[in-house]
């Protein structure tokens, strides 16, 4: 083993006494004020929360800039700290936002930022007043991972719930670096940060702050109903904090974002009067009653190792009569968002439109505007800013044809004039030559001026002045030339298992080939079966203490053969700088936004992935502005969950779906389940030269027949399922 291996095997082998022993700080969550005030009368040391947008939780009611000032002064008076949560993937369109929230956040006095996003590492050297932190989302799961926050200048991460103590002392060993634990909460089906089940079903990410929750819905079993086999027990974990603060652990956290004022309270006073040495069996009932708003049993299984027997609602009957956080974002509705066409006639005109409520130069100044024929009528979408409102107008009878407009004329209209003080950015219609009434033609005009109002109202804080090195970093990059094959294009390269690879290739070539499944044992053998093929060594995202030996043996070997490795967490970026190998970022380091991509450049990536997650504009506006060679995956079955759960294994050998139409099939590996849907994503009949990269990828994994899935390339005829390219991810 090379150096690196061994030093990262000692780093985390030491005892977790390589540490300073501290007293645990008890960090609490708040949803709102009334929560945070909660929580610091209740003895937190400090509350997490976020701002109205751009955090994992945008469910909660969250603060406003004012709020959050007033926030952190009450939590001083109390002698507390605030940790603001800039949590989860940043579109491209949202990178200005993403850098005010980070004035906001030093204005008003924050400790510390909570940050998932590559993007914000690029931010982060512009605001030397704020402690970075990473949160659980980013999937930090053994010592390697803790040893990468560290190179990057994060001073605290939050581990994976998954953890066992002996993993917890490993990872906490690391110094300069502090750990922090949760102890109580909701727990996930999948490791943080590796979920896309919401989205798969919906459009809703839970890497963006917008899960529907659907691992907490029944389930079949080749269409037999099994109950909620991925619906967590809670966490509970007041009995261990001995066990928690002799691992290493700087810090114990609640779960608990959406939770009102009173569970809060409730949760931060019992393991305050814990810490404080009260006989912990006493509060243990007390802690486990706070599950009990959703009839969900209580666990610190993953703490001693267990993954059995952690799933399943107890007391579903309660459960449905006691709405909870997860059942209330069931449907998420837009605020205010039009429902019909019922203006007056006094409707102000696109050439009429006031300007007063221009932004400046940093906001942009365009908005989108699209209108769809559909089932009911005609389907409409406006997007401001970050905004987003979607409405339906019923199809008009027109009597008096000679006044009548055409849609075409309203969208001519909207392309030469200005509504609101903004300019029509992208506008679409399969509608064209319908005419409708200048009454209904006035309505648009001002239903698109209310979203634009409501999206500057929102967005207040996007008139923040930003400091010029800030305003430096932000400014747009040109595509990297070697991004040249566009959408439509026949697909460049593959990704697929080492067990078809000899299979397929002998049936297909391509230039490119990702590997999945590659180790130093089968190392030889893959490398023969690919020669003269150029071919990565895709690492897993998500290793635990226990694969480091065999994650690095593998990097070992490629940097040794000049192989480039794909890594997919941070913890293998680490290994992989170490060892000197050639990188490339994969789906686990997925990028939505050109300042991600720019940072994992700099880092020593020769290649990003655009998130499979994204939809149409959000990959059009990456690919604008993308400064490193990028890859779109245009067909596939991505990992929808990854966990470390121990199921039946009569169940995890059927097909899996719920009402949503979901359908999982399952495989086994290194200890996790990997849940994958049955039928694949594709892109491969689309034709769009706003989206150019340098590869374009089908991905095979979990493919029975990856020969013929090449092959399938579908048709006009084919009912396709496109992902997010045709809705928009929330």
């Amino acid at each position: 083993m090379s150096e690196i291996g061994v030093n990262m095997e000692n780093a985390a082998m030491a005892p977790a006494t390589k540490k300073k022993q501290i007293e645990l700080e008890l960090l609490a969550p708040a949803g709102g004020p009334e929560p945070l005030h909660a929580a610091l009368e209740a003895g937190a040391d400090s509350v997490y929360l976020g701002l109205q947008k751009l955090n994992a939780r945008t469910g909660a009611k969250n603060f406003t800039p004012d709020s959050l000032a007033a926030a952190v002064e009450e939590a001083k008076a109390k002698g507390a700290k605030v940790y603001l949560t800039l949590n989860v993937d940043v579109a491209q369109r949202e990178l200005g936002q993403a850098a005010r929230c980070l004035e906001v956040a030093r204005q008003a006095g924050v400790s510390a930022v909570l940050v998932r996003d590559p993007a914000l590492l690029a931010l982060k050297e512009a605001f030397p007043d704020l402690d970075f932190h990473f949160s659980t989302q980013t999937g930090a799961t053994s010592g390697a991972d803790v040893l990468a926050a560290k190179d990057l200048g994060i001073c605290r991460i939050v581990l994976a719930r998954e953890m066992s103590l002996t993993e917890i002392a490993k990872a906490s060993a690391v110094a300069d670096v502090e750990t922090e634990v949760f102890v109580q909460g909701a727990l996930c089906f999948c490791v943080s940060g590796r979920c896309l089940l919401s989205s798969w079903v919906g459009g809703r990410s839970g890497n963006r702050g917008s899960c529907a929750s659907p691992c907490r819905a029944f389930w079949n079993a080749d269409e037999e109903q099994i109950g909620t086999p991925f619906s967590m027990h809670d966490l509970s974990a007041i009995r261990r904090l001995d066990e928690i603060r002799r691992a290493g652990a700087a810090a114990i956290k609640i779960e608990g974002r959406l939770k009102n004022a009173a569970w809060v309270g409730q949760a931060v006073s019992a393991y305050r009067r814990a810490l404080e040495g009260e006989n912990p069996d006493l509060l243990a009932e007390e802690c486990e009653s706070l599950g009990a708003y959703a009839g969900r049993n209580s666990t610190d299984g993953y703490l001693d190792g267990l993954r059995k027997e952690l799933t399943g609602i107890a007391g579903r009957e309660a459960f449905e009569k006691t709405p909870t956080a997860a059942s209330s974002m069931e449907e998420v509705t837009t605020e205010n968002a039009p429902t019909e066409n019922v203006v007056e006639e006094t409707s102000p005109t696109c050439e009429s439109a006031s300007a007063d409520s221009a932004t400046n130069a940093e906001t942009s100044s365009t908005y989108d505007f699209y209108m769809i024929a559909g089932p009911k009528g005609l389907e409409c979408r406006c997007v401001c800013d970050d905004r987003e409102e979607k409405w339906s107008i019923p199809k008009t009878v027109v009597h008096r044809v000679k006044k009548a407009i055409a849609v075409g004329s309203l969208f001519e209209r909207l392309e030469a004039g200005v509504v609101q003080g903004r300019t029509l950015g992208e506008g679409e219609t399969d509608v064209p030559d319908l005419l409708l009434p200048p009454r209904a033609i006035n309505g648009l005009i001002d239903s698109i001026a209310g979203v634009i109002r409501r999206a500057e109202k929102t967005n207040d804080m996007l008139r923040l002045d930003l400091p010029e090195n800030v305003r430096e970093i932000l400014q747009p990059s040109d595509p990297h030339p070697a991004n040249q094959w566009e959408l439509g294009a026949t697909p460049n390269r593959v990704r697929i298992e080492a067990r078809h690879v000899g299979t397929f290739l002998n049936h297909v070539r391509v230039s490119s080939v990702v590997i999945e499944g590659v180790n130093a044992r089968n190392f030889a053998s893959v490398s023969k079966t690919c020669e003269g093929i150029r071919w990565t060594a895709a690492l897993p995202p998500v290793f635990f203490e226990d694969d480091l030996h065999d994650v690095t043996r593998l990097i070992e070997v490629c940097a040794e053969k000049r192989l480039p490795v794909e890594v997919n967490s941070w913890g293998a970026w680490r290994l992989a700088k170490q060892c000197g190998a050639r990188m490339e970022g994969g789906p686990g380091l997925a990028v939505l936004n050109s300042l991600a991509a720019k940072k994992l450049q700099e880092l020593g990536l020769q290649l990003v992935t655009i998130s499979s997650e994204a939809d149409r504009r959000q990959m059009e506006n990456l690919a604008a502005a993308c400064p490193a060679p990028c890859s779109l995956t245009v067909f596939g079955r991505p990992p929808l969950f990854t966990s470390r759960v121990g199921l039946p294994d009569d169940l995890l050998r059927d097909v899996l779906s719920d009402r949503r139409g979901a359908r999982l099939t399952t495989k086994k590996e290194r200890g996790l389940t990997i849940f994958r849907p049955e039928r694949p994503f594709d892109l491969r009949d689309l034709t769009n030269a706003r989206i150019r990269v340098k590869y374009l990828t089908v991905d095979l994994v979990g493919s029975e027949d990856p020969v013929a899935d090449w092959y399938a390339v579908p048709t006009e005829e084919d009912e396709t399922f496109r992902f997010n390219y045709d809705r928009t991810l929330a």
